[in-house]
C-alpha cells in the first residue's frame, strides 16, 4: 500500500502526478514465503527521505508477474508507481471490486472505503483467525487537530497536518498507520473471497462455478484493462479547445449584455447587474411577490446590491473602487411561475427562465425585428394572424409585458439569459476542464479514472467524465473534435444502440420489445408513437421519420426525425421505458412527468393518463418486471 503526496484525489489523476513517500508489503503469514527478517511478514519503507533510488530497488518486486498483489484501488497504486518507470505486474485482486461483486448496494451503506469495509462485521466475518481483527482508524481521528481560535479556544475544523510532516515528526504512529492499510487490505481480501467462494455462479441454468471464478475470469481482466485504458489517456488538441474557448466566452457576453440592455429599459441600473445573481434576476422579475412558505413576508419592490465596477465608475473627484452599489427594482407585475426554490422564492433556474421565455430558436435570440410592421404592435395589440403560431411559442412572460412586441423583446432577452448559461456549462464543465494540467501528462494526453463500483455495473468516468461529453445536438462548439488520433492512427467512434433495453429484451423473452427491435427504429421514439396519436399519425403521414442512416452525399434527412420533432413526447416515453424495467411504480413515473413538464413549460399529464399509458406500457411486458429484481441485481 501506498502513502502518496503532491496530489489533489479529487481534482488530479494519478497519472503523471503524486509522489510516493512511503509504502508497506504485508505477505500474510510465513506460508506465503516472505520473510522480511526475524520472522516479520510485513515491511514498511521510507521514500520520503530515502529518495527515489529506495524505490526503484524494488523495482523487480513490482514488475515481477510471479509475486501476487492485492490492492485497494489497484489502479491508484499502478499509476503512481509507473510515475517513476516502474511497470507493475502480477495483479491479484482489487478489493474494492471484490466488495462490489459481493454487495452492489454499499453506496449508502459503508461505501467501498478501507475504513469503510474494514469495520463492517458483514464484510470481515470471514477473516482468518490468524490476521489482526482491528479495522482501519481514519487519518482525522489519529492526526486531526482542532484549529484555535483568535480567543485561544479550540474551534470546530479538525486540520491534519501534510503526510511529509506525519511522517517525519509522527513517524511512528504513521508507520503503524500506513503499514495497518497493508494488513487491512489483506484482511478483506481472504474475508471476501471467502465469501465469493461461498455463492454459486449459473450461467443458462449452468452452474459455471463460484463468484470468485467469476471474478477471476471476468473482472480481474476487464480491471486491468481499465486501468491500461486509463494509461493511455485520449489526446486532445489543446489548441482547438482554446480558440472554441474565445468564441463561447465572446457569445456568453453577448448573451449576457442582451439581457442587460434590454432589462435596464425597465431599470437603468440593470446595465450593471451581475446576470449570474438569483436574488438579481428575482428582485427584476418578482418584486413583491409573498414567499409561498412564509405567510406575510414579501420581495421587496427595490433592492441595493453591490457589484463589481468593471466601468471604473468613480464620484467626481474620487478614485473608481473596484465595487459599486447598484439599485434594482421590479420591471414587471404579476408574473407568475409555479416553480419554487427550497427557501420558498420563485425560482430563477434556468429550467424556470425557460418557461419564462419559451421555445425561442437560438439563430433568433440574438434579433429582434425593429420594421414599421411590427413597432404598430408595440403596444400590446394583436398579432397579425401569420405571427400567432409564432407567439404560441413563448413563453409565460409574453403577456405580462404586455404581448406583441414589448412581449417578444421580454421572451428573447430571458431566452439570450438562458443561452448565456448554456454557454457557461459548456465552458466551465468541458473547455475549460478539458484544457487542465489536472488531467493531463506532459504529452499532452488526458488521463480519467474509469469506475466499475457502480450500483448498476455500468462504467463511470471521473477527473474528467469522458462518457457524458456534450450530446451530438446540444455540442454546438463542436467540442468532441479536441478528441484526436495522434499523427500517424485513426479515432474510431463506435456506439452501442440502447443496450440495456435490448439485454432487457434479451432475458426476459418480452414479445413487444423483441417486435420493436426486430421492426428497426428509435426504440424510444417507437415507444412515443405508440403512445401519442399525433405522433403516430405524423409518422405514418410520413411528415417524421422513426430512423434514418445517412447515403453517400446526403447530408439531413429528408424529413425530421421523430426524436427531433417531438422531443418532449420522446423524453416521456424514455422515462417510461426505463421506469418500467426497473420497477418504477405510476405514481413515480407520474411524478417524474410533472417534473419533465415543469422544465418544459407545458402542461402535465393527469393522473388518469399517466396512469393509462403506464398500463399500456406494461401490457406485454409482464414478464420483464418479474425478472426485473433479478436482473437487476446480477
Amino acid at each position: 500500500m501506498l502513502q502518496v503526496a503532491n496530489i489533489d484525489v479529487k481534482k488530479e489523476t494519478p497519472v503523471d502526478h503524486g509522489e510516493v513517500i512511503c509504502f508497506s508489503i504485508y505477505s500474510g503469514n510465513l506460508d506465503a514465503h516472505a520473510d522480511f527478517g526475524n520472522g516479520k511478514t510485513c515491511i514498511w519503507v521510507d521514500v520520503l527521505d530515502g529518495g527515489r533510488d529506495v524505490l526503484m530497488a524494488f523495482a523487480p518486486f513490482f514488475e515481477d508477474m510471479s509475486i501476487k498483489k492485492v490492492c485497494h484501488n489497484y489502479s491508484f497504486d499502478s499509476h503512481v508507481i509507473e510515475n517513476y518507470g516502474i511497470k507493475v505486474a502480477g495483479f491479484h485482486a482489487d478489493t474494492m471490486h471484490l466488495a462490489r461483486l459481493w454487495d452492489s448496494n454499499r453506496r449508502i451503506d459503508g461505501g467501498y472505503s478501507l475504513e469503510g469495509l474494514t469495520n463492517d462485521l458483514r464484510v470481515m466475518s470471514d477473516v482468518g483467525n490468524d490476521l489482526i481483527k482491528t479495522g482501519k482508524v481514519s487519518m482525522k481521528t489519529i492526526f486531526g487537530t482542532k484549529k484555535i481560535r483568535k480567543d485561544g479556544g479550540e474551534g470546530k475544523i479538525v486540520y491534519i497536518e501534510p503526510v511529509e510532516k506525519l511522517q517525519r515528526e509522527d513517524r511512528k504512529m504513521w508507520i503503524c498507520y500506513s503499514s495497518l492499510d497493508s494488513v487491512n487490505t489483506l484482511k478483506i481480501y481472504e474475508s471476501l473471497k471467502s465469501k465469493l467462494e461461498a455463492k454459486e455462479w449459473i450461467f443458462d441454468g449452468c452452474p459455471r462455478g463460484t463468484m470468485y471464478d467469476f471474478y477471476e475470469e471476468y473482472w480481474r481482466p476487464f480491471g486491468s484493462l481499465l486501468v491500461k485504458m486509463e494509461t493511455e489517456g485520449m489526446l486532445v488538441d489543446r489548441a482547438y479547445l482554446s480558440e472554441i474557448e474565445k468564441t463561447a466566452a465572446a457569445e456568453r457576453k453577448l448573451a449576457a449584455n442582451k439581457f442587460r440592455q434590454w432589462a435596464s429599459e425597465y431599470c437603468p441600473d440593470a446595465k450593471y447587474m451581475n446576470v449570474n445573481s438569483d436574488i438579481q434576476l428575482r428582485q427584476l422579475f418578482f418584486a413583491g411577490i409573498e414567499n409561498r412558505h412564509k405567510h406575510g413576508e414579501t420581495w421587496p419592490q427595490s433592492k441595493m446590491f453591490k457589484v463589481r465596477n468593471d466601468e471604473n465608475v468613480a464620484p467626481e473627484g474620487q478614485k473608481a473602487s473596484k465595487f459599486r452599489t447598484i439599485e434594482l427594482s421590479g420591471i414587471v407585475e404579476d408574473l407568475k411561475i409555479d416553480m419554487f426554490a427550497p427557501n420558498g422564492w420563485p425560482s430563477v433556474s434556468i429550467d424556470a427562465l425557460k418557461i419564462l421565455s419559451g421555445k425561442i430558436p437560438m439563430d433568433q435570440i440574438y434579433t429582434i425585428e425593429d420594421d414599421q410592421e411590427r413597432d404598430e404592435y408595440s403596444n400590446g395589440s394583436e398579432l397579425p394572424e401569420q405571427d400567432i403560431e409564432a407567439a404560441s411559442s413563448y413563453g409565460i412572460a409574453y403577456e405580462p409585458f404586455g404581448g406583441g412586441k414589448k412581449g417578444t423583446e421580454a421572451c428573447h432577452a430571458i431566452a439570450a439569459l438562458c443561452e448565456r448559461s448554456s454557454i457557461d456549462k459548456l465552458i466551465s464543465s468541458f473547455i475549460l476542464p478539458l484544457q487542465g494540467d489536472n488531467i493531463s501528462c506532459k504529452e499532452g494526453r488526458i488521463h480519467c479514472s474509469l469506475n466499475i463500483n457502480t450500483e448498476t455495473g455500468r462504467l463511470s468516468a471521473r477527473i474528467p467524465n469522458l462518457q457524458n461529453q456534450p450530446a451530438l445536438e446540444k455540442d454546438r462548439y463542436k467540442i468532441r473534435q479536441a478528441f484526436v488520433a495522434a499523427p500517424g492512427n485513426s479515432l474510431v467512434v463506435a456506439d452501442y444502440g440502447q443496450l440495456e433495453l435490448r439485454i432487457l429484451a434479451h432475458l426476459t423473452s418480452c414479445k413487444s420489445m423483441l417486435d420493436a427491435f426486430k421492426a428497426g427504429g428509435d426504440f424510444h421514439s417507437r415507444t412515443a408513437m405508440n403512445m401519442y396519436e399525433h405522433v403516430r399519425d405524423a409518422v405514418h403521414e410520413k411528415k417524421v421519420l422513426l430512423e434514418w442512416q445517412p447515403q453517400p452525399g446526403q447530408e439531413k434527412p429528408p424529413v425530421p426525425l421523430l426524436k427531433d420533432a417531438f422531443g418532449a413526447e420522446r423524453r416521456k416515453a424514455k422515462m417510461l421505458n426505463f421506469s418500467i424495467a426497473y420497477g418504477k411504480t405510476a405514481q413515480g413515473l407520474s411524478r417524474d412527468w410533472q417534473c419533465l413538464s415543469r422544465r418544459q413549460g407545458i402542461h402535465s399529464n393527469s393522473g388518469t393518463e399517466i396512469e393509462k399509458k403506464f398500463q399500456l406500457g406494461k401490457r406485454g411486458r409482464k414478464s420483464l418486471l418479474v425478472k426485473n429484481a433479478k436482473y437487476t441485481h446480477c
